[in-house]
């Protein structure tokens, strides 16, 4: 059984032997049922764990479960501990509360996992999903086009599409051969990731905190339309469900970026500022009634990133009205 295998390996990654044996239990939600040191746990196998991931295992019948992963980000593990699911990597990071064992080693030393062959899942790769999980008729748009509204290269679309059509996310559907991208929801999941992990760090200009006399109202955004909110204000101003302790700001604006928005540089500071990675007027907004402007997309890559529980709520609900329509 290849599942039970491979949940032996990752329990000799760690520096003393546990006894794990086979163990069927019917109608299990699991990958695979086995008993520890006689205890009987349900795993759930995955590649990789990422904190978008969190909150599939939070609500599961199974008990006790066990997250197995190559890997798991700190977050996630943070996450999952603070909630008492168990999980265990490939790195020997493990956290186990079970009624005869309990464990818990971090070596923080794991590395996340990406594929070095894809042509998709690339900083530039990012750039041009996020321009087609809003617009997926974009697929079939005038390359060039395309890579002007991505802030790509024409070589980057050209081979990003080519790898859409290899990992099987894009197919040729009429006899016009226009292509057509499909599995969308996985092309997403994986596109939170790349955002988070790539896109969004390549593209910070810095950290800020506000000067604002009473603190942080920065409501006349909308004076410069090149820039928008992300993030935890983006929710507030799209839900009204959020109260924010963060800030991500996103504009083209630099020279002028702190007289315009009032704020100062600061290594610990809440306001995140990004420089944006598409062209002007090339993607939609959503503004509340003071007609500030947000982007549904980014705002729920980055809420449903945090791991935060207050968070997530706020994701699903953004996810519903706004994303789950375009998949």
């Amino acid at each position: 059984m290849i599942e039970l295998q491979k949940i032996k390996d990752l329990f000799k990654n760690l520096e003393f032997k546990v006894q794990i044996e086979k163990f069927i239990v019917q109608n299990a939600e699991s990958d695979v049922t086995f008993k520890v040191n006689g205890e009987t746990v349900f795993a759930d196998l995955r590649n990789e764990v990422r904190p978008n991931h969190v909150p599939i295992f939070l609500n599961r019948r199974d008990n006790p479960l066990l997250v197995a992963a190559d890997y798991i980000t700190p977050k996630s593990k943070e996450t999952l501990k603070s909630k008492g699911v168990n999980y265990i990597d490939s790195y020997g990071n493990v956290y186990l509360n079970l009624k005869h064992l309990k464990i818990y080693i971090e070596k923080d030393n794991a590395k996340p996992i990406y594929n070095a062959y894809s042509d998709v899942f690339t900083r530039a790769g990012g750039q041009i999903l996020f321009q087609l999980l809003q617009n997926p008729e974009l697929i079939n748009a005038n390359q060039e086009h395309l890579a002007d509204i991505s802030c790509v290269s024409l070589g980057s679309v050209s081979k990003t599409i080519k790898g859409l059509q290899k990992e099987g996310f894009a197919v040729k559907w009429n006899k016009e051969k226009k292509y057509q991208l499909v599995k969308r929801e996985e092309l997403l999941e994986k596109w939170i990731a790349l955002a988070n992990e790539k896109i969004l760090p390549s593209h910070k200009i810095g950290s800020y905190s506000s000067v604002a006399i009473e603190g942080f109202k920065m409501t006349h955004i909308n004076s410069n339309s090149e820039s928008c909110w992300g993030g935890e204000y983006g929710a507030k101003l799209i839900t009204n469900y959020l109260s924010p302790e963060k800030y991500s700001l996103f504009t083209t604006e630099r020279a002028d970026l702190m007289r315009l928005f009032r704020i100062v540089p600061d290594e610990e500071g809440e306001i995140s500022v990004y420089k944006t990675f598409w062209k002007p007027k090339s993607i939609a907004f959503q503004t509340n009634n003071d007609n500030i402007p947000t982007n549904p997309l980014l705002v729920y890559a980055e809420l449903i990133y945090s791991g935060n529980e207050r968070n997530l709520e706020t994701a699903k609900i953004i996810f519903d009205e706004y994303i789950k329509p375009n998949l």
